[in-house]
């Protein structure tokens, strides 16, 4: 039988209340996403002040970097090369999104989106470092 890790309800909550803190200590109005292996939302908030583009916007970072097992920057970079076949793929070629890695294997992701790339990030990689302390 085939046996594997999945993130769980707590592991969600963490991660995610890890960015939200990261955030709010920026004093940064974003939404936050934590999705599990299948892309399903497990964690969302949306900061008061977040643009209305920016709940989606992190939903879609979380659910590529879970489906790509990479972060959004993997699919940004070839098409800031001009790369524009990448256009077409279904993931969000921006940077705020994480995926989350246990035993080599990617069980979900965070997404977070509202702020400036770079912010984007460090407040997602907040919510992973909260994380990495269960990784193996």
């Amino acid at each position: 039988m085939l046996v594997k890790q999945s993130l769980g309800l707590d592991e969600a909550k963490l991660i995610g209340e890890a960015a939200l803190t990261a955030a709010r200590t920026k004093g940064l109005a974003v939404a936050i996403a934590v999705v599990g292996e299948a892309t399903y939302l497990q964690y969302f908030v949306s900061l008061d002040g977040a643009g209305y583009w920016a709940g989606e916007g992190a939903i879609e970072k979380a659910r590529s970097a879970a489906e790509g097992g990479h972060p959004t920057t993997f699919f940004e970079k070839p098409l800031n090369a001009g790369r524009f076949s990448m256009v077409k793929m279904r993931h969000m070629a921006l940077e705020g999104g994480l995926p989350l890695i246990i035993d080599g294997k990617c069980v979900g992701a965070i997404g977070v989106s509202g702020a400036p790339p770079h912010e984007d990030a460090a407040i997602a990689q907040a919510g992973v470092d909260a994380f990495a302390p269960q990784q193996r």
